[in-house]
């Protein structure tokens, strides 16, 4: 037989648990909880790449530099693009500069293992949708607080929000190796 047909052949179906929803439920919870964090550097920029920040003449002369380098651009206002450790980010004071970027660490940390947590979350609610559901959840609310003591206290304020929103992560990654070597072994008639 053709490698086509004998997958044809092997093919199962995939059910959806009716559980499923609370999976959703954690996804959507999973991105509005970064995009939440994401609102916090848009305060730390208003905050510190303001209209003040705006009228400095330090300031004024970099963005004429861009703007003769890039004339068909608008105004650039608010600090942007800059990340936290560009051009406008080094006229700051020292604590600005470096609450600025708490807020953008906190923020891009969540960002960096979002795709990987939401991917867990979705597989394993294939498997066990209220487990993936929970663990979504208990995400959720170790991100919430690693923000809070990382933009409060420093990086030494990840504690314990970010072992919270770690151990969930292990617990999804668990789930999905389980069944997805289960699944494996049983179609390679092994088990």
């Amino acid at each position: 037989p053709s490698p086509r047909s004998m997958a044809t052949a092997t093919a199962t179906a995939l059910t959806i648990p009716q559980a499923y929803g609370w999976v959703v439920v954690a996804a959507s919870a999973m991105g509005f909880t970064a995009t939440a964090l994401g609102a916090g550097v848009g305060g730390a920029r208003r905050k510190f790449f303001g209209k003040k920040f705006d009228e400095r003449a330090d300031v004024k002369a970099i963005k004429d530099e861009i703007k003769k380098a890039f004339p068909d651009h608008k105004p650039i206002t608010g600090g942007y693009p800059d990340m936290g450790s560009g051009l406008f980010a080094r006229l700051l004071k020292p604590a600005e500069w470096y609450e600025f970027n708490l807020a953008q660490r906190v923020h891009h940390n969540t960002l960096e293992n979002l795709t990987f947590a939401i991917t867990l979350v979705l597989t394993a609610g294939l498997f066990q949708p209220e487990a993936a559901a929970a663990c979504g959840a208990v995400y959720c609310v170790g991100r919430v607080m690693l923000a809070r003591g990382y933009t409060s206290l420093g990086p030494n304020g990840r504690y314990p929000g970010g072992p919270i929103s770690l151990l969930p992560l292990l617990g999804l990654l668990g789930i999905n190796l389980f069944y997805g070597f289960k699944h494996g072994l049983a179609s390679a008639g092994l088990l």
